[in-house]
């Protein structure tokens, strides 16, 4: 299976586990689920990339255009993505992060993005995300920092330094107010103080 196929199928099975009927994906629900707007801007995305990835010229510049006029949502094939991205509301949305990890939730309004502006796309003055990460409605991560796995971006935050694993983090500029501690695949939620 090509890499493209795997992650779309990824992307399919976890949209499907999140709205509580987890099933096997196939060309079917694939193409089943191709029109829809929670499904469509993601494959815009992989294929953007996967053009980019290839070297096929305008391609990638014309999918990012078109996912930006259909959805509002602006996603740099120059951004890697793990499997399982999930766009609820894509509208608003603008991903300039040098990479993303699997499972991440990205609510709309959110910019993922440097903190200066960078026309070259420099790694270092762009955000990370880790694995199974929550960024909430409205919030903007900016800056060469790390999300760490597990960690939730409150609405409306500002994000502008690195987040460790399994935080939550609120307010402008962001900050955390609980940890979480992975139990027998549970999260338990302690306040900081």
């Amino acid at each position: 299976m090509s890499m493209l196929k795997q992650l779309l199928y990824s992307d399919l099975a976890r949209q499907a586990e999140l709205e509580g009927r987890p099933v096997a994906p196939s060309f079917r629900r694939f193409v089943r689920r191709l029109l829809h707007h929670r499904f469509l801007p993601i494959v815009l995305c992989r294929v953007s990339r996967a053009a980019m990835l290839r070297g096929v010229p305008v391609l990638p510049q014309l999918l990012t255009y078109l996912n930006l006029v259909l959805f509002g949502l602006e996603v740099s094939p120059r951004c890697e993505i793990g499997p399982g991205i999930f766009f609820p509301h894509p509208s608003g949305t603008v991903v300039g992060a040098w990479r993303i990890g699997p499972n991440v939730t990205i609510f709309q309004g959110v910019t993922l993005g440097a903190k200066e502006l960078d026309m070259g796309f420099d790694c270092r003055l762009r955000p990370e995300v880790g694995a199974n990460v929550a960024l909430g409605a409205g919030s903007k991560i900016l800056g060469g920092i790390h999300i760490g796995e597990n960690a939730t971006v409150g609405a409306n935050s500002v994000v502008v330094e690195s987040v460790d694993a399994g935080s939550t983090v609120v307010g402008i500029p962001a900050r955390p107010v609980a940890k979480h501690r992975p139990r027998n695949h549970d999260f338990e939620t302690t306040t900081l103080q």
